[in-house]
């Protein structure tokens, strides 16, 4: 917890009313504490209370045999502890959140409501009566973990969203995050990255792909960002997410996991050239998702990478190459831009030539890691989509109709939904591309 004002029970400073509506009991809701050096730098605003007997330990509610789940909001009842003042208000921290605060009825009673953040959580609760703090009481609780998440939906409401990478396409540096049932011209879009991936600023991830998925295991969809170039070339990170499309948590412990570039490496040594969920195209019900990817260069070859997770978060290891050929029958898969997206079947990939404009889609990926071999059951979308196109791709099932479909961004934040209908089969098959009308991300930077 914060550091507090001392103490001692002969001498008792109070704040009153104009520090604690700066820093405690601000209106309208829940604020941190003051700092200490803010509280001193204001003497003016103190008094001194020789007779306040500070708060004893708060009595919080453990939900005991109640359920609790990983990002669902789970209420706790606080009453007053059996010594000391009656709380005006209690501050509790979670985990290793930020400090907040709730107001108590004449009695000392109030009720605080928090969404557990991980397996294993402690709520820790001090009482605060006439500007002084009292004795402190933890709760630590299990939850269990949230209910899988729709694939790439990072909002909590059942419908995938578009994640996409700033200082591209003329957005702001970020991640910046569209809820994907957004009706309207525009696209309201809203920085997930403002706490950064270690250097608390969203310009940590420019030139960075990001993929998501259930990457922590909580079952909500989290964000696995990957550096192909710049200061961690090959190497990536794991940003646990919150369920509800707000701000990675990305510099609270527990909710960042790196991954190294020598987990990466493909067999010739290559670093890879793009990846994407693979989910459980292994076909061994794993709870980690797997990662699919290009790797190569003019020397060693191309391929179309595998990288197996070995049932932890950032767990990769024993990547291998598939024998999977380019929708061409070649083995130039430098020149192919491929996103995935999880479906009943298992994973369906969308495969794009920038240059050709061939675009294809490989649905019910299944693996072999002992030999490589990738089955698929394929289909040809087009010849000439978007020849030549500077696009940033984004699968999944939009519609939430079965069907994997596919957003581009382009430039000015330009971003379209093409919905993928009428698949059928052949060698390969074939399927109906319509595009939604263009709508332009906005930001706050735009």
């Amino acid at each position: 917890m914060p550091a507090s004002i001392p103490r001692g029970r002969t001498s008792r400073i109070r704040v009153i009313a104009a520090v604690i509506g700066i820093g405690l009991v601000a209106a309208g809701g829940a604020t941190s504490l003051p700092a200490r050096s803010a509280m001193a730098a204001t003497p003016s605003a103190l008094a001194v209370n020789l007779d306040s007997t500070p708060p004893g330990a708060p009595i919080v509610s453990h939900p005991g045999n109640l359920t609790t789940t990983v990002h669902v909001p789970a209420t706790f009842t606080v009453a007053k502890g059996a010594t000391g003042d009656t709380p005006a208000q209690y501050v509790y921290q979670l985990n290793a959140g930020p400090p907040a605060n709730v107001a108590a009825d004449s009695q000392g009673n109030a009720t605080i409501v928090i969404a557990p953040t991980r397996f294993t959580n402690t709520l820790t609760v001090t009482g605060v009566a006439g500007g002084s703090f009292g004795e402190s009481t933890n709760v630590t609780f299990n939850s269990n973990p949230a209910a899988p998440a729709v694939d790439g939906d990072m909002t909590g409401d059942g419908t995938a969203d578009l994640l996409t990478v700033g200082a591209a396409h003329g957005l702001p540096s970020g991640l910046w995050l569209a809820a994907g049932n957004t009706a309207g011209s525009s696209l309201p879009a809203t920085d997930i990255g403002v706490m950064g991936n270690g250097n608390n600023t969203s310009a940590d991830f420019d030139g960075a792909q990001v993929v998501t998925g259930r990457f922590t295991g909580n079952g909500v969809q989290d964000v696995l960002v990957y550096y192909p170039t710049g200061n961690n070339p090959g190497g990536a990170s794991i940003l646990g997410a919150n369920g509800d499309g707000s701000v990675l948590q990305s510099h609270l412990s527990g909710n960042q996991f790196n991954i190294y570039p020598q987990q990466f490496l493909d067999p010739d040594g290559n670093q890879p050239l793009q990846l994407a969920n693979a989910g459980d195209t292994r076909r061994i019900d794993a709870p980690y998702p797997d990662l699919i990817g290009t790797s190569g260069n003019a020397t060693t070859g191309y391929h179309l990478t595998y990288y197996p997770n070995l049932g932890m978060p950032g767990g990769y290891i024993d990547v291998f190459h598939t024998t999977a050929a380019t929708p061409t029958g070649g083995t130039d898969w430098n020149n192919w831009t491929i996103a995935t997206a999880q479906l009943t079947g298992g994973t369906a990939m969308f495969l794009w030539n920038r240059t050709t404009g061939a675009l294809h889609l490989w649905t019910n990926l299944t693996v072999d890691p002992d030999t490589g071999a990738l089955s698929y059951t394929p289909y040809a979308l087009s010849t000439s989509w978007n020849t030549g196109a500077n696009l940033t791709l984004r699968a999944a099932d939009a519609d939430n109709n079965g069907t994997p479909d596919l957003w581009t961004v382009g430039a000015g934040g330009s971003t379209v939904l093409w919905r993928v209908t009428n698949l059928t089969a052949g060698t390969p098959g074939s399927g109906t591309l319509t595009a939604d009308p263009a709508r332009t991300l906005t930001t706050n930077g735009v």
